[in-house]
C-alpha cells in the first residue's frame, strides 16, 4: 500500500513540477531559517557554560549613583579588588583579572599588532581554556613567559613547535612561550591572541592599588558550599571601607553576576541586572516560530489547492471500493513524505550556509 501511495506521489509531483517545487522549497527555506536561528540561540545560551567551574565563578560588578540620582551597575572593578577577595575572604578560592591590551609582538622576521590580555597567573586554573601544550598551573608565573592561541602560534612560527620560543613585546622584551592555547570557542566573551601575566603588567609599572581606578574585569571563585547571597552582603561595602576617611571616599557598592548569566542578563536598571541579550535571544525564538509556522501555512495551503485538482483521482478510488479512512491515511503520508524532503533539503541548506553563518 506504502509502496503505491509512493508512486502516486511521485507521478503527482512530476505531472506538476511548478507546485512541487514551490511546496517544497517553501517549507524547506522555512525549516531552514528556522534552524539556523535556533543554532544561534543555542549558541547565545551557551555562552561561558562550558567552564567545570563554572557554578562557582563569579563576575565582580560594582553599583553607584550618578550626579542625577540613576543608579547603575558596571563590571569594570579596581585592579586591587582581587588580592584583597583572596586575602580577606576565606569563601574566595580564587579571584583572577583581565585586562585587554595591544601589544607589537615580534618573531624572527614576522610582526604582529594584535590583542591580547592581562591575567593573573591562575587565570587557566579557573577557567576551562584547555592548552594544547604546556602546563595550565605554571604556565604564566614567570614574568617573562606568554601564552599564544594556536592560530596565533601558526602565525608567529608556521608548523613549528611554538613552545620554548622566543616572542619580543614591543621591541622592549622577550619572553618565553610557555603555553600554547587551544582557539577560543565562539560561546565565550573572552577575546584575545595571547595571554601576558599580570606580573608583566606590575613590571611595567602599570599596575595600582587606586580603589577609584575600575579598569579591569575581576571574576572570583567561590569555595564549595559557599553562597552568593552570603558573599554579597560581605563585600558590598568592600570599596567603601577602604576608601573611608579618603578625599576620594567612594560610595560604590559591590555585588557579584553568576557567569553563566554574565552575557544574557548585562543592561543595568536601577543598579540592578535585569535583561541584555536574553531580550534579544527571546526575540529571535519568537521570530524563528513565526518563520516555521508561516511556511507550514503556506504548504498546508498549496496542499489543499491542489487537492481539489485530485477530485477525479479520489472518486475513482471511491469507485473501486478504497474507503475513506484510507484515503485519508494517503494525503496524510503524502503530505509526511513531502515535509521530510523538505527537512531533508532544509538541512542541505543549513549545511551549506553554515560557515557563512558563522563567520557572519
Amino acid at each position: 500500500m506504502l509502496k503505491n501511495y509512493f508512486k502516486t506521489l511521485v507521478r503527482n509531483l512530476l505531472r506538476n513540477k511548478g507546485y512541487s517545487f514551490l511546496n517544497i522549497t517553501g517549507l524547506s527555506v522555512g525549516m531552514a531559517a528556522a534552524i539556523l536561528i535556533m543554532l544561534w540561540i543555542q549558541n547565545q545560551l551557551s555562552m561561558e557554560r562550558f567552564h567545570k567551574k563554572g557554578d562557582r565563578i563569579y563576575v565582580m560588578y560594582n553599583r553607584d549613583t550618578d550626579p542625577e540620582g540613576n543608579k547603575w551597575a558596571w563590571n569594570n572593578t579596581p585592579k586591587i579588588l582581587a588580592t584583597t577577595l583572596k586575602s580577606d575572604y576565606p569563601e574566595v578560592e580564587d579571584a583572577v583579572r583581565i585586562n585587554n591590551v595591544t601589544f607589537l609582538l615580534t618573531a624572527g622576521e614576522k610582526r604582529f599588532n594584535k590583542r591580547g590580555a592581562f591575567v593573573d597567573s591562575s587565570f587557566l586554573n579557573v577557567f576551562s581554556l584547555p592548552l594544547l601544550s604546556g602546563n595550565p598551573s605554571n604556565a604564566l608565573r614567570d614574568v617573562y613567559s606568554i601564552v599564544l592561541t594556536e592560530k596565533f602560534a601558526k602565525a608567529l612560527f608556521g608548523n613549528e613547535e611554538a613552545l620554548g620560543k622566543i616572542v619580543r613585546i614591543d621591541s622592549s622584551h622577550n619572553c618565553k612561550v610557555t603555553g600554547v592555547l587551544k582557539d577560543l570557542p565562539n560561546n565565550t566573551t573572552f577575546e584575545f591572541e595571547y595571554l601576558i601575566p599580570w606580573s608583566y603588567m606590575r613590571k611595567l609599572d602599570w599596575d595600582d592599588k587606586n580603589w577609584g581606578n575600575n579598569s579591569v574585569r575581576t571574576f572570583a571563585l567561590l569555595k564549595e558550599g559557599a553562597k552568593q547571597v552570603d558573599f554579597d552582603k560581605k563585600i558590598r561595602s568592600i570599596t567603601i571601607d577602604h576608601t573611608k576617611g579618603a578625599a576620594d571616599a567612594s560610595t560604590t557598592e559591590v555585588f557579584t553576576q553568576p557567569l553563566n548569566r554574565y552575557y544574557l542578563y548585562s543592561r543595568s536598571e536601577d543598579g540592578k541586572l535585569t535583561g541584555g541579550q536574553i531580550e534579544t535571544v527571546r526575540l529571535f525564538g519568537i521570530i524563528a516560530a513565526f518563520i516555521l509556522l508561516i511556511a507550514c501555512i503556506n504548504f498546508m495551503n498549496l496542499s489543499t489547492a491542489r487537492s481539489e485538482k485530485r477530485a477525479k483521482e479520489v472518486g475513482i478510488r471511491k469507485v473501486v471500493g478504497v474507503g475513506k479512512t484510507s484515503l485519508v491515511f494517503q494525503f496524510l503520508t503524502e503530505s509526511i513524505i513531502l515535509s521530510f524532503v523538505a527537512f531533508l533539503l532544509g538541512l542541505l541548506i543549513v549545511t551549506i550556509s553554515l560557515n557563512g553563518f558563522i563567520n557572519w
